[in-house]
Formats: structure tokens, sequence, C-alpha cells
């Protein structure tokens, strides 16, 4: 196969000012620090939570001394057999373990799975309804994909959260049933765009801002089709 047969898909959203996230991370504020018409050159400052918009969660971001984003090695962020995963999941549900049952088998080799649960329409049209009631995992239905997928390394989802906001008490926990555990590298990315047709896609490449001290981050995603 050559470079011709390949094609890119964006599978991240361009970090945006009023895109809806969840409850809990504030707005991203971007404002000027210098001008073209004033100062001969342009130069703005963003200020952003580390959970915005399309981004990438490490062990750190729920595992005190978890392994931070910016130790892991370039290799890391490459996934060569992804699956995509269409889960029909009610607003604000949790998934539940037999969700996953028909898809053992699919996810039995992937190194990546991506969860479309066809929220993408809802982030753009219903923002509100996007941030307040997406469905998303709990720690039970976690569980069950480290105990079932064992070449697994990371999932991305549609939503805004790997946990369902509306139950947010009972399914944080779905964190840190991925991300805990003694050198654990596992990755989740959060508010993926998924609704591209995907079902020719091969390869999957995480961009994250790497910020030293910084648990987790924003990131670009491509996805590599042919």
């Amino acid at each position: 196969m050559n470079n011709s047969d390949k094609k890119l898909r964006w599978l991240s959203y361009p970090l945006g000012i009023n895109d809806p996230r969840p409850p809990a991370i504030p707005a991203p504020e971007l404002t000027n620090l210098y001008t073209v018409d004033a100062d001969d050159a342009a130069v703005q400052i963003i200020k952003v939570a580390s959970h915005t918009g399309t981004h990438v969660d490490a062990p750190a971001h729920v595992v005190k001394d978890g392994v931070e984003i910016t130790e892991y090695s370039p290799y890391e962020f490459i996934f060569t057999k992804p699956v995509i995963i269409d889960l029909q999941i009610p607003d604000a549900c949790i998934v539940q373990p037999l969700d996953l049952e028909p898809f053992r088998d699919v996810l039995n080799n992937a190194d990546i799975a991506l969860f479309r649960f066809g929220c993408g329409n809802i982030r753009l049209n219903d923002p509100q309804r996007f941030s307040l009631r997406s469905p998303g995992f709990g720690a039970e239905s976690a569980k069950w994909l480290r105990d079932n997928c064992p070449n697994l390394r990371a999932i991305g989802i549609d939503v805004p959260s790997l946990a369902c906001i509306a139950h947010l008490d009972v399914t944080m926990a779905a964190h840190n049933r991925l991300l805990e555990g003694a050198g654990c590298r596992f990755l989740v990315i959060e508010d993926m765009k998924l609704d591209d047709d995907l079902v020719e896609l091969v390869e999957v490449r995480i961009s994250p801002w790497l910020v030293s001290g910084m648990d987790s981050g924003p990131c670009s995603v491509v996805g590599i089709v042919v």
C-alpha cells in the first residue's frame, strides 16, 4: 500500500472558546497580548483547563503519582489495531457490561477502541444536552474492558466525559478502573469527532499538548483510512 491509498481524517475538534464542556470545566479564554495593527505581530494568551475539548486522560488524572502525559513515548500515541464500536445508549444512561459483551471478539485484538454514541450532531445543535445528558461508562463497564481486552491500550469516546455526567457520583470511578494500577499507561480520549465514515480505519495517532507537570491535556487526533 502506498501513501496515495491512504486518507487522513480528523478525529478531534479544534479547541473552541464556546464549545460545550462538562459543568465542572470552565470556559477557555483567548485574549490578545499583541496585535498586528498595534505591535506588528500577533501574540495571544490562552487560558484553558487541561480537560477541555478533545483531550486525553493519562493516569495522573485520577491516580496520585500516576503517569503524566509527558512521560509517554511518541510510539505510545500510535495505534494500528483500531476498532469502532457503535453503542445505542439513551441519554444519561450508563454503559453496562452486557452492552459490551456482543463486541468481545472484536475487542480481543484491538489496541484502541473508539466508542461512538452518535453524539456529534447533538454537540453541534444541542450543546446543553451534550454537556449534561450524554451517556457514559460506569466502574463496572470500565472494569469489563480491563478484564476482557488484553491488548487494549486506549479508548476514545464522542461524549464529553468517560463518566456519565448525569450520574457522576457513581460513574467517575470509571476513570480509576481504566487508569489505576502500578505503572498503568492506559489512555482515555474524550470528546472525539467520530462522525466520518471510519469503516476502513487502520491507524489512529494522538498528538497531545506536552506541558511539563500537566496530568493530561488537549490533543489533536488523526485517523488513517484506506
